[in-house]
């Protein structure tokens, strides 16, 4: 079978295609950081690590210019719930 597909990806799907990766690249190095054993392999993965941070913030900001990505602020109420949720959390922690 002779089969070729024709796929381009317009800005907005390489765009996410690109923030997926980053992103899945950012929890790969978290693991890693807490798996490794050596402080110099620690510190370069967590160097790496602050880099993949960045870039995946700008191609996220860079989806929210081009109107891809929709940032809609939560209600104070919200807020304040979770916030104590997590302070509940960590009362509970220590």
């Amino acid at each position: 079978m002779d089969y070729k597909a024709d796929t381009t990806l317009n800005e907005k799907d390489s765009l996410q295609d690109m923030l997926n990766l980053e992103k899945n690249l950012v929890k790969v190095y978290s693991t890693a950081m807490t798996e490794g054993a050596s402080q110099g392999f620690r510190t370069l993965i967590k160097e790496h690590w602050n880099d993949t941070v960045e870039d995946q913030a700008k191609v996220f900001f860079m989806m929210t210019d081009h109107g891809y990505a929709e940032v809609t602020s939560a209600p104070q109420t919200t807020l304040s719930e979770e916030k104590n949720k997590f302070l509940k959390i960590k009362s509970q922690l220590s």
